[in-house]
């Protein structure tokens, strides 16, 4: 009884200690995350830093550009379609 005890108490221990289970992310989402790719949502305004790319995904993508006069801050903001910033 013991032995069975030890050996539940170690499978217990092993298993909380990450097994590596799939949370549901696609490889495209781990390599995204690796490159800093960031997929661009309707209606949000992503700031974006010198060096950044927008990519439209769709041919209807319009990407709407605003630049701050005083601080010279760019945000790019989804219209329509798809777009990643890299």
């Amino acid at each position: 009884m013991k032995k069975v005890c030890l050996a539940c108490t170690i499978l217990l221990l092993l298993s909380a200690c990450g097994g590596g289970s799939s949370t549901g992310t696609g490889d495209s989402d781990k390599k995204s995350a690796e490159v800093g790719i960031k997929e661009m949502q309707t209606g949000v305004a992503y700031v974006l830093h010198e060096g950044d790319t927008i990519v439209k995904k769709s041919d209807n993508t319009v990407v709407l550009l605003e630049t701050d006069a005083l601080s010279g801050e760019t945000t790019a903001t989804l219209q329509s379609g798809s777009a990643t910033i890299e």
